[in-house]
């Protein structure tokens, strides 16, 4: 009997394609895959990245299972994905400056945690980052998880209306209303790599709040709750409720996957497709990740 393969229709189509040198089971009807076949060495070959490469821009988020990747070779798989960004808050470890660590200690208690809000990565640069990859060292028994939502789906479930309403707005895209929380609860100064990432972080930039994907066109919304703080334009008692809006709109369960990590696991994301949230509910247990970040382009 021949295979009837069944993929949903419409906007919750989240199959995975055919592809020869690894294969993809997703996650969520909304986003996200799990990728299998390969592993993440030196030896990978050309065509096995292709083809994550190509799972990624269509999922949003992928994750493979018992890499157990060193630093070198988190690095050199990143280095793939072309040139490396800049990271604004941390310092890589030594040896690996592109490396980053996020560690958070089982006696550590408190209310704010670094990356605990809806957000894409450093979207206040003039280039903010395209692809994160997060490794998994040392997890928590239960907590720790990440959850992502789908931009891309959240832009085509709006109406034609609403639609031509944001098309050509921009929204402001600044650190300084993050920093004032996180210092407001944890009583001591945010930390960046430098002064001079501190005041670019601060100042922002205004970008698209509905960007194109450079390599399939897609549209997405670029809003997110932690670094969102106004539209060009309008005054903040105009801009912030559209903008609460459309963050309520991204992350409805709907368009979201959730990630239980395990060590040696991998995440990568599109930050141009895609928030994530790390919920700080692990107290007690401690978290060892190590994430590398690359390069984008300006927003269009």
């Amino acid at each position: 009997m021949r295979e009837v393969r069944l993929s949903p229709q419409g906007d919750f189509d989240n199959a995975a394609q055919e592809h020869r040198h690894i294969t993809a089971h997703p996650l969520s009807a909304a986003m996200g895959a799990e990728i299998a076949g390969v592993r993440l060495g030196h030896d990978l070959l050309p065509e096995a990245f292709d083809e994550i490469r190509e799972a990624l821009w269509r999922h949003k988020m992928v994750f493979l299972r018992d890499q157990h990747l060193t630093h070198s070779e988190h690095e050199a798989f990143s280095a793939r994905f072309g040139p490396f960004a800049v990271d604004a808050y941390t310092q890589g470890v030594a040896g690996h400056r592109n490396v980053h660590p996020l560690i958070k200690e089982a006696d550590t208690r408190t209310k704010a945690l670094f990356g605990s809000g809806w957000h894409t990565d450093s979207p206040f640069l003039d280039e903010p980052p395209s692809v994160t990859i997060l490794r998994a060292v040392e997890v928590p028994p239960y907590g720790g998880d990440t959850v992502w939502a789908d931009t891309q789906l959240a832009w085509r479930m709006l109406s034609p209306a609403m639609q031509a309403m944001l098309r050509p707005l921009k929204v402001h895209m600044s650190a300084e209303a993050n920093m004032a929380t996180q210092e407001r609860i944890t009583g001591k100064p945010m930390t960046f790599a430098s002064d001079d990432r501190r005041a670019a972080a601060v100042q922002g930039n205004f970008h698209p709040l509905v960007r194109t994907h450079p390599f399939t066109g897609l549209p997405s919304l670029y809003v997110d709750e932690v670094y969102a703080v106004g539209i060009e334009g309008m005054t903040e008692a105009e801009s912030r409720p559209i903008l609460d809006m459309l963050t309520r709109h991204i992350t409805q369960a709907g368009f979201t996957c959730r990630l239980r990590w395990e060590p040696g696991m991998i995440a990568m994301w599109d930050n141009r497709a895609a928030l994530h949230l790390a919920p700080n509910d692990y107290d007690g247990f401690r978290r060892e990740m190590y994430r590398t970040t690359m390069a984008g382009e300006r927003p269009e």
